[in-house]
């Protein structure tokens, strides 16, 4: 309607008119585009929250997930180290021979970091844009790159354990028992073994790294929790 009302205004020189409706025109053009352009950094706010409060919920279970991490690695931590002070003292401790045999079986391996990174992987792979708040794409990226730098550590770390658990299995012997594995071995067997004892102290400041890693992450984690939280509004001292 407008462009044939230009058109007839064109062909009586009615310039006033063609001025005034071909304003009209580009304004709707530009009224449009404007509308499209706020509707799109709407549509981008709005998929940006969703993904931090989704990363919000990844990271709440994460905690949990770590926490528990933590416990193992460190209750595995403890059987190695005792051991590992056995046969380097060549002195059984208040369990006796009983002990010692349980602690050498029950030998654990070492966690990967415990954490639920979906979200994380999505922001890091070129969705971070979608936040408007620059600070928190920063402290996102900062600690997406500490992450992986630590699950990069800790899996070197394991590989070189396992090496090492893999020599301290075949310096001993095991029967099995109903279905349970039991250690042959004797304990003054085991400490008169250099080479046992010296891959045990290598499993042990090895498995003492790694948690230092779980440890240092796990203050990370809680960190950007407590951002997330305050970003989105969240009261973390009635969640706790």
């Amino acid at each position: 309607m407008i462009l044939r009302r230009l058109a007839t205004s064109i062909r009586k020189q009615d310039w006033f008119a063609v001025v005034i409706e071909t304003l009209i025109v580009v304004m709707g053009v530009y009224l449009g585009i404007q509308l499209g352009n706020w509707n799109a950094e709407r549509a981008e706010r709005v998929a940006g929250r969703a993904l931090v409060e989704r990363l919000y919920e990844e990271l709440t279970i994460s905690l949990e997930y770590e926490a528990d991490c933590i416990e193992g690695m460190e209750a595995n931590l403890e059987r190695v180290r005792s051991v590992y002070e056995m046969l380097r003292t060549k002195q059984l401790g208040e369990g006796g021979e009983a002990e010692f045999r349980n602690k050498f079986v029950g030998f654990g391996s070492w966690a990967d970091i415990c954490i639920i990174r979906s979200t994380l992987d999505q922001l890091q792979g070129g969705q971070i844009v979608l936040l408007d708040d620059q600070t928190l794409q920063d402290q996102i990226l900062q600690f997406a790159n500490f992450l992986d730098g630590n699950e990069t550590s800790v899996a070197n770390l394991g590989s070189a354990t396992m090496s090492a658990l893999q020599v301290i299995f075949a310096e001993v012997d095991y029967a099995w028992d109903e279905g349970e594995r039991r250690l042959v071995t004797s304990f003054d067997e085991a400490a008169a073994n250099e080479t046992l004892v010296r891959q045990l102290e290598t499993v042990t400041f090895m498995f003492a790294t790694i948690v230092r890693y779980h440890n240092m992450f796990d203050e990370e984690l809680h960190d950007m929790h407590a951002v997330l939280a305050e970003y989105l509004g969240e009261d973390l001292e009635a969640e706790t």
